[in-house]
């Protein structure tokens, strides 16, 4: 039912499609309003949206991974980064580098629901898009039914103006033969005149209602030259009362199927709001290491050939506990150091560390804020089934309607077929009357308008019928072949 939406317009066999006349046929003009709706481009950019949602929600249950740089540069008085002494009057240059990761392990179950409810947005909006194609397929099944009928009403005219030219060419002859009075040209010269504005009317019907559907398709109106006609009958139909078409269309329409998703897209907003009362627990951990341009290491001097004394003062204590400075010679057999600059790669291993944590954040007052935030999903939960039961009790009324005038469409179309043939038979006789001399005018032309009026009111009746028989078709989830 959810694909069939289609089928809809081809309900009813139609005859001609598949030529190549030039004219629109249902099936082309449901295509092309499906392919230039905005408000379809709208629906499926939100499923998109929707589909990006989703994912994104299940990505958060993968770590995050993040690398830092700084670069810093301080004049003057400031601190080596690489082992905390104070540098005076020099730039120093220093990097930071990090590498860091982090996990959510537990927070009360809140990634699992908000994907669960994240799929069904997704499903809600593409049920959306489904309820969005039923609507412009059945707009535009009325405007191309709009347009047969008052094509068909300005065949009639046509036909009436030509049936009332012929007449008053038998009549100028049969006036000038002097066996009917001027007067009865008179009166026919004016019917002639009525159905000429009855033309000019039903021309202007035929284009409104051309442009009705043209901005159905959202084309060109000058585009819509004609329209091919479905071949329409009347058979036996299988009399179904309201509740049983109810109970056929409830469980499929996309506009219900909608409306309840997302009372359960809201009952999994709920659970997501109670998430908020549980502990959460999430692991860290990072490398981080740092370079600074003043940074030095000791390289220890070389051994000396010939030792050297090195005068080295030591004090001691005399007899009288008075310290006294005493010079020692020590025997010096390596060379003085020196400082080089460590480069980056050094300070890169050097300054290297890790670590991990765990973080526990256990909620014990956060302003009664988990509190109400249950409370508000609890009544976007409230307001999405009093949308799901509006929804039904629409549908509901919508059936009740569509069965009634399917039945008060059939039997208005089966009466008016009756009424015609009896009016063309009263027709010719009163021609052939009228012909003869034995019949006013007066009542010849009110035979004639009856008729008229019989065959216009055909012409609505039968579209009227086509939309209410395709409606009802619809709603049962009939699916005819169109070839």
């Amino acid at each position: 039912m959810k694909n069939g939406i289609l089928c809809l317009a081809f309900l009813i066999p139609a005859a001609g499609f598949g030529q190549s006349t030039g004219a629109y046929s249902l099936r082309k003009c449901i295509e092309t309003a499906l392919s230039n709706n905005i408000t379809m481009k709208q629906t499926e950019a939100s499923i998109a949206s929707n589909k990006i949602n989703l994912e994104q929600s299940k990505m958060n249950r993968y770590p995050n991974l993040n690398a830092a740089a700084s670069q810093s540069i301080n004049f003057g008085r400031s601190v080596n980064p690489y082992d905390n002494t104070v540098v005076a009057n020099q730039q120093v240059n220093s990097n930071n580098l990090s590498l860091s990761t982090s996990v959510n392990v537990f927070s009360g179950f809140q990634n699992r629901n908000t994907i669960q409810q994240r799929q069904l947005n997704v499903k809600a909006s593409e049920e959306d898009k489904l309820t969005t194609r039923n609507n412009i397929v059945l707009g535009v099944v009325e405007a191309f039914a709009g347009v047969l009928s008052n094509k068909a009403i300005l065949k009639s005219s046509q036909a009436q103006f030509e049936s009332t030219k012929a007449q008053i060419d038998r009549t100028e002859k049969l006036v000038q033969a002097g066996r009917l009075p001027a007067t009865n040209l008179f009166d026919l010269n004016a019917q002639l005149a009525t159905e000429e504005t009855n033309i000019v009317l039903a021309e202007n019907n035929l284009e409104i209602s051309k442009l009705s559907l043209a901005q159905w398709m959202q084309v060109d109106p000058t585009s819509i030259t004609d329209v091919e006609e479905p071949a329409i009958t009347v058979g036996e139909s299988d009399e179904k009362q309201a509740a049983e078409v109810y109970a056929i269309a409830e469980p499929n329409q996309p506009q219900i199927q909608a409306a309840r998703t997302r009372v359960i897209s809201a009952e999994k907003g709920i659970e997501i709001a109670k998430s908020g009362y549980y502990p959460s627990l999430n692991f860290q951990a990072g490398l981080f290491t740092n370079y600074s341009s003043v940074a030095k290491k000791f390289v220890a001097g070389s051994l000396l050939e010939t030792p050297t004394l090195t005068p080295l003062p030591l004090l001691v204590q005399d007899g009288d506990g008075n310290t006294v400075p005493v010079i020692v010679n020590q025997i010096s057999t390596i060379g003085p150091g020196r400082t080089e600059d460590l480069n980056f790669g050094d300070q890169f291993s050097n300054n290297l560390r890790k670590g991990f944590s765990f973080n526990l954040n256990i909620p014990i007052f956060n302003n009664m804020q988990n509190r109400y935030a249950i409370e508000s999903a609890r009544i976007n939960r409230l307001n999405a089934q009093l949308q799901l039961d509006q929804q039904k009790n629409t549908l509901r009324q919508t059936i009740e309607t569509a069965v009634t005038n399917e039945k008060a469409a059939r039997k208005r179309l089966q009466a008016i077929e009756k009424q015609i043939k009896a009016l063309e038979e009263s027709f010719r006789s009163s021609e052939q009357r009228f012909n003869l001399g034995v019949m006013n005018p007066v009542d010849f032309l009110m035979a004639k308008n009856n008729l008229a009026r019989a065959q216009n009111d055909q012409a609505r009746f039968r579209y009227d019928f086509f939309i209410r028989r395709a409606l009802l078709d619809f709603y049962l989830g009939k699916e005819l072949n169109f070839n």
